[in-house]
């Protein structure tokens, strides 16, 4: 927000008990949410008696949907002398504590762009409440909880010479031929203004000061999104909806001949683009769409702004489902353990990463050159505190993956009675938890306890037809689980076709 050249913004500001907005349209816009009042001050040169008395009517004048009321200026009057000028005072009734301009400024390029799309949307009605032809500015418009409302003036068509001249920063709302004085003004030049509000919420001009402003409006030269100074995270500019709203916000203010744009497909562009801002939502859909590579890089750019927990987790799980990067996965996850410890989705990533027989294989053979089991007990320490961290819900769920890592660290007793506490509810065996009871049979067999071995296993087949005959378990994990006994079974009958040939 620039203040126009030489007007003194902050001893009216003083003297009005407001805050400076911006330039609109006509005048500048000065706020006092307490008062529920915004001010237009226009220079009393720039305004005829007939102008005058047609602010007077619009005292009178219901407001339409979407508009600020006009009301009568305090006892001061319409006209007052404000830091040494005389003005011309339009005042509006509202509650909104900011504006469009304000937004713009936000820091956030979504909250910036989602205050831009709210303006769009609104756009259909102002027309059908004023007409076409009111080029607002972002000052002009304010940002409240019900949605945005304009400050209305009447259709007096584009600001005069005069006006451009001290408040430069209108040149880029204008389309070219409308600043350099065409009289006819209509819908495409009230969306040619928003659409450059639009990318200024994606960079501001290099060419913004007021020479060279005044030196394009004459020049007839329109802003180029092509040579905007980027205010986007660099991970925002490799985002294709990103991409796509700004190629067609540059071609919209452009274009020769714009004609009359559907506002509500450049609305629903820019809403596809704010969506993207999201990234986590960025990074999902480049995996949806079959790109985990190009996921899990943009994933990597998002980190270097914003390690965000969510991102960590999961570009941890695209590293390992995706990519077969174990241990970049678990990096990843370390990083979003120390950012958030009380969250609890790292940790199950964790149990699945380290857990899996699969990786765990992958992650070994990468360190078989280690020199010492350093890393393998770290590991091993990842897990455990992992599952400890679990709520019990979680941890019920982990359980089978916990047992398989305890067999996999030769903690074989450990194992056993890891599995008997998980099946065990109170004195009631919880037979239907058919990957803890395989898990429980194998400990009994690696113990040397053979005959539990075969108790345990006589158990699970028994379940396991139960739940073929009443069809509460699917066919292909009853199976799975069948074929899987069965090799238990072949294994442990080897050893014993091993043992009376050693006898």
């Amino acid at each position: 927000m620039t203040a126009p050249g030489d007007e003194p913004v902050q001893l009216i500001a003083q003297e009005l008990d407001a805050e400076y907005v911006g330039v609109g349209r006509r005048g500048t816009l000065y706020r006092a949410p307490a008062r529920r009042r915004w001010y237009r001050l226009i220079p009393r040169a720039e305004l005829s008696a007939d102008h005058r008395d047609e602010l007077k009517r619009w005292q009178h004048r219901p407001a339409g949907a979407g508009l600020a009321p006009v009301v009568p200026a305090d006892t001061a009057g319409d006209q007052q002398r404000l830091g040494g000028r005389w003005y011309q005072v339009v005042c509006y009734e509202s509650e909104a504590w900011r504006g469009l301009a304000d937004a713009i400024a936000d820091p956030d390029p979504a909250q910036r762009v989602d205050a831009v799309v709210t303006a769009l949307r609104a756009l259909p009605g102002w027309w059908e409440s004023l007409g076409p032809g009111m080029v607002p500015m972002p000052a002009d418009i304010t940002v409240t909880d019900d949605g945005p409302e304009l400050l209305p003036l009447p259709l007096w068509g584009a600001p005069s010479f005069t006006e451009l001249l001290s408040g430069p920063e209108r040149v880029l709302h204008l389309a070219p031929d409308v600043a350099r004085g065409r009289t006819a003004v209509g819908r495409e030049d009230d969306l040619f203004a928003l659409a450059v509000a639009a990318l200024r919420s994606f960079g501001t001009s290099p060419d913004a000061d007021a020479e060279r402003l005044l030196h394009r409006a004459a020049c007839a030269v329109p802003p180029s999104g092509e040579r905007l100074d980027g205010r986007l995270p660099v991970w925002m500019r490799r985002v294709g909806p990103i991409q796509a709203v700004l190629d067609d916000l540059c071609e919209l203010t452009t274009a020769p001949r714009r004609g009359d744009v559907d506002v509500t497909w450049l609305a629903d562009r820019l809403q596809r683009a704010r969506e993207a801002m999201d990234p986590v939502a960025a990074v999902q859909a480049l995996r949806n769409a079959g790109e985990p590579d190009q996921a899990l890089s943009l994933a990597r750019a998002v980190l270097v702004d914003d390690p965000q927990y969510d991102v960590l987790v999961l570009a941890a799980t695209i590293a390992y489902q995706d990519n077969a990067a174990p241990l970049e996965a678990l990096t990843l996850l370390d990083r979003a353990v120390e950012a958030a410890p009380e969250r609890v989705e790292a940790y199950a990533e964790q149990m699945s990463v380290i857990a899996i027989g699969e990786l765990w294989t992958m992650v070994l053979s990468l360190l078989s050159d280690a020199i010492d089991d350093s890393f393998t007990r770290r590991l091993d320490t990842t897990v455990q505190t992992a599952f400890h961290r679990l709520p019990h819900a979680l941890r019920s769920e982990h359980s089978p993956a916990m047992a398989s890592h305890l067999i996999r660290q030769g903690k074989v007793r450990e194992a056993n009675a890891f599995v008997h506490r998980w099946l065990h509810d109170g004195r009631t065996l919880t037979w239907w938890r058919f990957d803890l009871m395989l898990a429980y049979a194998s400990t009994f067999w690696l113990l040397g306890r053979r005959r539990e071995a075969l108790e345990v296993g006589e158990v699970l087949r028994q379940g396991l037809k139960r739940v073929r005959d009443n069809g509460s378990v699917e066919t292909a994990a009853i199976d799975l689980y069948e074929l899987l006994l069965m090799q238990l079974e072949e294994e442990m009958g080897h050893a014993d076709e091993f043992g009376e040939e050693q006898r």
